[in-house]
């Protein structure tokens, strides 16, 4: 049995945005901030980081557990609505079929390793109607470190499926991802369908690198 671990963001879709309006509104709301991702880099970041960056930046602070719960648990309540409305929102090209092949397979099982907290990734992945694909997962909100991501994740795979996989490979499209997998003791895809190139995700030295979702089944072919 392979596990195969998926980022969201930049990997499966793109949100069009709606993940950075919300924030933007969670710390307007409750700071009178103005645009506040403007002071973070939120690329293969965990959100309790970003948080914590914004905080730093623009409050000169550092949050407490509660101040960071706080302002996740606004976020949450405005995501819905950016997804909904964001007309840059869409599922990257080859997801849908190659989703769809890997779980026909009996050998895969699918799960999600991100950055965001759970109730957030649910939301983004909604509109593109791909949760169905994905019973578990590891999320921001289990960790703000994401090699604990990947292993919570690794973790309710061998749950899911009763029993140990043969192999865990984590795919996502920033070195963030590539280097969690790596710290977690999994084999890792990187994917340069977002920001990086192929040639920038090279460096990172991952054991495969493919330049959009659909090169996925050349490897497991």
């Amino acid at each position: 049995m392979l596990l195969l671990l998926f980022d969201i963001d930049g990997t499966l879709i793109n949100s069009g945005g709606a993940g950075a309006a919300a924030l933007n509104r969670a710390f307007k709301s409750r700071y009178n901030v103005d645009d506040a991702m403007a002071a973070v880099d939120p690329h293969g970041q965990t959100d309790m980081v970003i948080v914590e960056e914004i905080f730093l930046k623009k409050l000169k602070k550092t949050p407490s557990t509660e101040e960071i719960k706080e302002i996740l648990d606004l976020y949450v309540g405005y995501l819905r609505e950016e997804v909904n409305r964001a007309e840059r929102y869409v599922v990257l090209p080859y997801v849908r079929e190659t989703l769809d092949f890997l779980l026909k397979e009996n050998e895969f099982v699918l799960g999600l390793a991100t950055g965001n907290v759970e109730e957030g990734a649910r939301i983004k992945l909604e509109r593109g109607d791909l949760n169905k694909y994905f019973p578990f997962g590891g999320f921001g909100s289990d960790s703000r470190v994401r090699s604990e991501i990947v292993r919570k994740a690794v973790e309710r795979g061998g749950n899911y499926s009763k029993k140990k996989p043969d192999e865990v490979y984590v795919i996502g499209d920033t070195p963030l991802d590539i280097e969690a997998g790596k710290k977690a003791s999994c084999r890792t895809i990187g994917i340069a369908t977002s920001i990086y190139s192929v040639e920038e995700l090279k460096k990172c030295k991952p054991d495969y690198t493919i330049s959009n979702m659909g090169e996925l089944l050349r490897i497991f072919s």
